[in-house]
């Protein structure tokens, strides 16, 4: 039977842990039911003369009844299309290269997370200097390969900036599923692979019978996040492809919801409409994750 706790050890937990619990709901929970509740109301700063009033889901309808709602979804779906695949597939690589052992493996799997470890701000100037028409390294490397003639603008056709939007996301977060694989990785029985070698099992076959497999609920978490972190960007959109300057014009081209959801506070003050637009991003979020849990996850523990 297990030993039942005395009530020093009570106290002690309690002392512990509600301190933690308080300041968690003070500062996580208050502010998001506080937000829950502002999304129910007309609230709209730039009208300070009239009162704010419960108007039930209207925001939340006016949203899904907005056309330019629809689009800056269908865009940062565009953006989750192609930096998850990249994304992973560069994690999944990576992630093989380090589990296997070779000299400075320790330093090679430092070097890794530093592109994580940088702020996403501070990547989204980088690649903006890099790919800068004038002065990026981009240019002046290819120029110096004689691939290129003249120096390209690789930032001004709208058609290119998600593009680079997914490569930059996906250089600033490929190490966090890197991380996730590689723990997975290490799990799995060496006694599995020396199995299917007696068998006469190819290296690719291992991979796609015994890895990948076992790496499924690995691979569920890590797209959950990183679906989260694309679906919701914002950092690397504002400093990469000019999303927006203090006093300047958003980007129409590159207006993701996060984008979307900082205009309609920050400039256009619309409080309450934001504040439903954060839940409904919330939701979708929270679908997402729940399917890729529930099929990968679950498939792998069946494996």
């Amino acid at each position: 039977m297990p030993r039942r706790l005395r009530n020093d050890d009570r106290i002690f937990i309690a002392a512990i842990l509600v301190p933690i619990i308080l300041f968690i709901a003070l500062v996580i929970y208050t502010p998001a039911l506080d937000t829950l509740r502002t999304s129910f109301t007309n609230r709209n700063l730039r009208l300070n003369n009239r009162p704010t009033e419960f108007i039930g889901l209207e925001n939340y309808t006016r949203l899904l009844g907005d056309d330019e709602f629809w689009e800056v979804v269908g865009r940062s779906l565009i953006v989750v299309a192609m930096t998850l695949p990249l994304e992973m597939l560069i994690a999944f690589s990576v992630a093989l290269l380090l589990n296997e052992h070779f000299p400075g493996r320790g330093l090679v799997r430092t070097l890794v997370i530093l592109p994580w470890m940088v702020p996403p701000v501070v990547n989204g100037f980088l690649w903006g200097w890099l790919l800068n028409g004038e002065y990026g390294a981009l240019n002046g490397l290819l120029y110096q390969f004689g691939l290129i003639s003249d120096y390209q603008s690789w930032l001004a056709e709208p058609s290119s900036q998600l593009m680079w939007v997914a490569v930059v996301q996906s250089w600033t977060r490929f190490a966090f599923p890197t991380i996730v694989l590689l723990a997975g990785l290490q799990g799995i029985p060496d006694d599995l692979y020396e199995a299917a070698k007696v068998d006469g099992a190819t290296s690719w076959q291992q991979l796609v019978r015994i890895t990948f497999p076992l790496l499924l609920p690995s691979f569920a978490v890590a797209l959950v996040v990183e679906f989260i972190a694309a679906f919701q960007i914002f950092d690397v959109v504002w400093t990469l492809t000019a999303g927006g300057s203090a006093g300047g014009s958003i980007n129409p081209f590159t207006k993701t919801l996060m984008i979307f959801n900082y205009e309609l506070v920050f400039r256009d003050l619309r409080v309450g409409l934001g504040a439903a637009l954060s839940y409904l991003i919330l939701i979708m979020s929270l679908a997402v994750g729940f399917t890729f849990v529930r099929r990968l996850y679950n498939q792998g523990i069946r494996e």
